[in-house]
This record gives C-alpha cells, sequence and structure tokens, in this order.
C-alpha cells in the first residue's frame, strides 16, 4: 500500500464521520428548532453543540483538514497523475472553504451559550448560525466525496 492511499483511508475515515455529523445537523437536528422553538432549541444546543461539541468535532474536523492537505502535498510532490491531483485539490479547496464557513457559524453558536433566554433574539442567532452551518455542511460533504473519489483514483 502506498503512503498516499495509506493517508488518504484515515481522511476518509475522519472526512466521512464530519460529513455525517454534518449532514445529521443539516437535515435532523436544525429543522427541529422550528419544531420545538428557539429557546428549547438553545437549551439543547447548550448541552450538545456547547458541550461534548466543543471537543468533538475539533478532535475530528482538525485531522479531517490537515489529512486532506498532507494527501494533496504527497501527491503534487509524488508527481500523481493529473486526475488525482484534480480530485485532491478540490477536497482540499472544499475544506478550506469550511473552514472559512465554520469560522462565521462557530462563532454564532457559542454566542449561544452566553445568550439570555429570549426567544426573539435566539431565533435571530439560530437562522443564521443554521444558514452558516448549511454552507459548510455542503463544502464538507464535497470535501468528503472529492477525498472518496482521490481514493478510488489512488488504488
Amino acid at each position: 500500500m502506498s503512503a498516499i492511499l495509506a493517508v488518504l483511508i484515515v481522511a476518509a475515515a475522519f472526512n466521512g464521520l464530519l460529513a455525517g455529523a454534518s449532514v445529521d445537523t443539516t437535515l435532523v437536528k436544525l429543522p427541529a428548532r422550528k419544531r420545538i422553538g428557539a429557546l428549547a432549541y438553545a437549551i439543547f444546543a447548550r448541552g450538545n453543540d456547547l458541550g461534548n461539541g466543543r471537543i468533538f468535532y475539533p478532535v475530528v474536523a482538525i485531522p479531517a483538514t490537515l489529512l486532506v492537505f498532507a494527501a494533496t502535498i504527497m501527491g503534487f510532490a509524488a508527481g500523481s497523475p493529473a486526475l488525482l491531483l484534480l480530485a485532491l485539490s478540490a477536497s482540499s479547496f472544499a475544506s478550506i472553504a469550511h473552514f472559512i464557513a465554520t469560522c462565521r457559524a462557530a462563532p454564532i453558536m457559542l454566542s449561544i451559550g452566553k445568550t439570555e433566554n429570549d426567544e426573539g433574539i435566539l431565533t435571530a442567532k439560530l437562522d443564521r448560525f443554521a444558514f452558516w452551518h448549511g454552507i459548510r455542511a455542503r463544502f464538507q460533504l464535497l470535501a468528503f466525496l472529492a477525498v472518496l473519489w482521490a481514493l478510488v483514483l489512488a488504488r
């Protein structure tokens, strides 16, 4: 097994886990706020995203990104075929876009922990968070799919 293939296997695992969590939040958790109300969702988020999520998400997201970058650098250094370099580059660019969107979404979620229990204020913040989370989830899913594409090409 080549070194790039080994890195891609681990990158796929981390990116898949992160993409799954992102899609779950987008399609399952965030829509629930419309049914249960912003206050109830904020209480949930304080225990979930601002609880174990403060550790889980960075522990998964940072290695996912670094592994993608490592595989991309390895691919270019090894003079890999153009299609593989395209897949690796796509995953790297999607990872960067995910990080940028996270830089917009994360402070909003972090502020929920300090926000008073006012339905109107929480609704506005959660709507902004949902917008940025939707963007980052799309880029994370794209990064994961590009890693899978690279994995197929590198085997």
